[in-house]
Order: C-alpha cells, then sequence, then structure tokens
C-alpha cells in the first residue's frame, strides 16, 4: 500500500480530479492517521485536504486527541474543521455519534466546497459491518456491505481503504512511525462489533486467510445483485401496480403468473414502496401473513398492518390502503321527490321527474348510475346502509340476498361498503346503489308515473 495506489485508484474510479478537493474524516486512530498520511503525499500533484473532526467528549483523552490534531493540521497548513458533541447521548451512543458527525461532515462539504468525504474504512470493517447486518437482520441484501464509493450529500463519499486488511494498516504505520492514539472502548466487550473483532474475525482468518476477501466479493455480487433487480422491481410496478394518493394496488391475475421467487422479491418491492410513500412500519410476521394468504387464494380478506392501514384481497387485487373510515353523516336519509341529498363528500343522490333533474354544478363530471324507476306517489323513501338479510326481490316469486347478489357480481368489499340501500317505509328494498333495481321498481309500459333515480359518486 502506498500513495501511488492511491492516486492510480483515484484515477481509475474517477473519484476525484489531480488538483481536486478532498475532506478526510480524521478520528486520530491508526486507520484515519494512515489514510492522511497517504494522501498527503499526493499534495504535491495538487491536491487539497481538508481535515475533519469530531469531539465526542466521551472519553478522557478526547480534548488531548483534538489538540494533537489541531497541532498537526496547523504544522502542515491543512485546513482544519473541528465540532464538540456538547451534549453526548446516554443511550443508542454509536448511531447517534455517528448522526452527529457525518451531519458536521456535510455541513463543511457544502460550507467549504469539498465534492467528495473520504474515510478510513477497511476490509476488517466491511467483514465485520456485514456480520453485524446479518445477525441483526437476516435479509439478503441488507446483508451487502459498505461501498468503495456512494453519492453522499451533494457529492460523494469514497473509501480508499476498503480493500485493505488491518494488518496492511499497522504494518504502514510502524514503517512511517505515524503517531495515532488508541481508542480504549475498542477492547470493551460491551459492544457487538467489539466482540466481532476479538473473537469471530481471528478465527475466520485462521479457517482461511482469504475469507475476508471472499466477504468482499460477496458484498460487490449482492450490490450488483440489488441493483439488476432493482431494475426488474421498476419495470413489475409499471406492469402490475397503479399508485394512488392514499393506496397501492395490485393486479393479482398478473401476480399469479409470476414464480414463487418473482412473487416474493415483488412483494417486498412494493412493501419498500408503500412504507417510503405512506411512512408505514410493516413487520417480516405480516409480510409473510400476506404471502400465505395469497397462495391460499380466498378471494377476499383483511390484514390490520396499523391502526389506520390494512392490505385487503379483493377479487383480483391487492390493495395496501387507509381503512375505510365511517363518516358520522352515512346513516339513514329521507329522499324526496324532485330533490337531491349529499349522502357523504363524495356520494350525490336525487330523485325527479324525467327531464327535471337538478344536478349541483359540483357532482356533474363524477360518475353515475342513472335509472328510470315507478314509485307510488305516497310511499316515504329512505337510503340507508346494508344490514344482515337485506334480500331483493329479482321477480315476482325470486328473492336473493343482497350480501350473495354482491359476491356474485364479485364486487369488491370496499364498493359494497360504499353502496347504498333504497327502501320504502316497509322496509321493502327498491334498489341497491349503484348496482341494481328491484323488480318491484322496475316500470312497465303502462305505467303514468314514473322517476328518474340519479347517484353521483366519486370513484
Amino acid at each position: 500500500m502506498d500513495p501511488e495506489q492511491i492516486a492510480q485508484k483515484a484515477a481509475t474510479h474517477a473519484w476525484w480530479p489531480t488538483n481536486g478537493r478532498v475532506l478526510v474524516a480524521v478520528s486520530t486512530g491508526i486507520d484515519s492517521m494512515v489514510l492522511l498520511h497517504l494522501l498527503e503525499q499526493l499534495r504535491p500533484t495538487g491536491l487539497t485536504i481538508g481535515v475533519a473532526h469530531v469531539n465526542h467528549q466521551l472519553r478522557a483523552a478526547s480534548m488531548a486527541e483534538a489538540r494533537f490534531l489541531t497541532e498537526y493540521c496547523h504544522d502542515r497548513e491543512l485546513p482544519f474543521y473541528m465540532a464538540t458533541w456538547e451534549d453526548p447521548a446516554v443511550r443508542n451512543i454509536e448511531a447517534q455519534a455517528r448522526d452527529f458527525r457525518y451531519a458536521f461532515f456535510k455541513k463543511i462539504m457544502a460550507e467549504e466546497a469539498y465534492p467528495c468525504l473520504v474515510t478510513a474504512h477497511h476490509l476488517d470493517d466491511q467483514v465485520e459491518t456485514m456480520l453485524m447486518k446479518m445477525i441483526r437482520t437476516g435479509e439478503v441484501f441488507a446483508s451487502s456491505g459498505m461501498q468503495l464509493e456512494q453519492p453522499f450529500n451533494n457529492g460523494k463519499l469514497i473509501r480508499p481503504l476498503l480493500h485493505t486488511p488491518k494488518e496492511t494498516i499497522i504494518a504502514y504505520a510502524q514503517k512511517n512511525q505515524l503517531i495515532y492514539y488508541e481508542d480504549e472502548t475498542n477492547q470493551s466487550d460491551c459492544y457487538q462489533r467489539n466482540r466481532l473483532r476479538q473473537q469471530v474475525l481471528p478465527a475466520l482468518k485462521l479457517e482461511n486467510p482469504q475469507a475476508f476477501a471472499h466477504f468482499q466479493q460477496i458484498s460487490e455480487q449482492l450490490l450488483r445483485l440489488e441493483e439488476w433487480l432493482a431494475q426488474q422491481q421498476a419495470i413489475w410496478r409499471e406492469e402490475a401496480v397503479v399508485f394512488f394518493e392514499d393506496s397501492i394496488t395490485i393486479d393479482l391475475t398478473w401476480y399469479a403468473k409470476k414464480s414463487t421467487t418473482e412473487q416474493t422479491y415483488f412483494l417486498a418491492d412494493i412493501i419498500k414502496q408503500g412504507q417510503e410513500k405512506f411512512n408505514l412500519a410493516i413487520s417480516h410476521k405480516q409480510i409473510q401473513q400476506v404471502q400465505k394468504l395469497l397462495e391460499k387464494k380466498k378471494p377476499q380478506w383483511r390484514i390490520d398492518l396499523t391502526d389506520d392501514w390494512e392490505f385487503s384481497r379483493q377479487y383480483e387485487q391487492l390493495l395496501l390502503q387507509k381503512k375505510k373510515q365511517i363518516q358520522a353523516s352515512e346513516g339513514v336519509f329521507s329522499l324526496k321527490r324532485n330533490q337531491g341529498i349529499y349522502l357523504t363528500e363524495d356520494q350525490w343522490v336525487g330523485l325527479f321527474l324525467p327531464g327535471q333533474e337538478k344536478i349541483p354544478e359540483k357532482v356533474k363530471d363524477w360518475s353515475e348510475y342513472r335509472q328510470t324507476i315507478k314509485l307510488d306517489l305516497t310511499i316515504e323513501l329512505t337510503l340507508r346502509k346494508r344490514q344482515p338479510g337485506d334480500r331483493i326481490a329479482l321477480s315476482s316469486s325470486l328473492t336473493k340476498r343482497l350480501s350473495r347478489y354482491l359476491i356474485d357480481q364479485k364486487i369488491p368489499q370496499n364498493k359494497r361498503e360504499d353502496a347504498w340501500v333504497l327502501c320504502d317505509e316497509n322496509e321493502t328494498i327498491l334498489a341497491l346503489l349503484p348496482y341494481m333495481l328491484s323488480y318491484l321498481s322496475i316500470p312497465k309500459e303502462t305505467d303514468k308515473i314514473h322517476y328518474v333515480l340519479l347517484y353521483k359518486y366519486q370513484k
């Protein structure tokens, strides 16, 4: 490992131009001091280096390390930027410290015009990271490691030492007699990363000296596979998914034609889209429940995800949607002749003599169900929701349960809930809006008095 190798990698991967500007994250540990020393050797070629350091105030040596690095950069005329964590966390310290560091790096990159942040992550770090992810998640793509280069802020984050073993870094520091500070917390077994570093990694190296290189190969393969899968998932979304403001609809006819593996990764992507679009937390157990129900091919079902969201199957559609909220106005309405009323914000109904329809401007472009019906002038009409046991007359001798009619017509569950029952004062059902009329309300040619039943609704 030498500066020329770093320069060659930078040119090969177009990390930065010869006269570029890079911000180096330096903790004063051996890894970052080696990285800084390597990059310093490239300054004569025109590379501008800035040093960013965070004093987390978590250890007694933090102040001494900050003073050392301040003097180091001053003596070498390196731009130096430091932040102090004034209010360190007491819980989840590692994650919150990392968030503080990277927020600071972003700030300096933006203010001082550094397009590249360079960190000292190395091959041993890569293996530790991958093992931690495997232990925590059990998910294939969640177990991939760090990338050699990735977008960061308005520029990129680069890890030039990612393929370099720790032993090589130690040898370089010894050869060049570099001064660095050892973080004593690295020896504590309170942290999972330390336990892996001290107990598992040495065993892997003993088992096979090439084990760490194999982990890196696996990480690169996973990243390439994930990139390919993301492209495939985008195609699937175009073919089978419709996104609405408050729901996602999936074509299950399309879904059924896919292999089990394709179905698995398709659903994983849709759930990810839903989590991001609607800020949902969906558990792995809930995902498995959806898959199992789809395998059973039951035409309709629901799974509660949260208090407000659900997965539901409605015949050949799978919906991720907000649960239907029953509106306060969804009670019983009196419908008078030559009058229209709003049932909900999205539903309006009116009963008029032919040619005398009075339709509000607001509803004119809504979907429409229009039927001519016969009525006895003396009866009172009401509109209500379906009730258990409701039946509608199909002929003079045949009636049918509304629930069975809706099933036979394969009306989705959410559409059933939107339906309204028109009945008289004797609870005789005259119509199911917006689907059918009772035999009793279908006008004959000899009927002199008939009305237009007009139902307007937004889909």
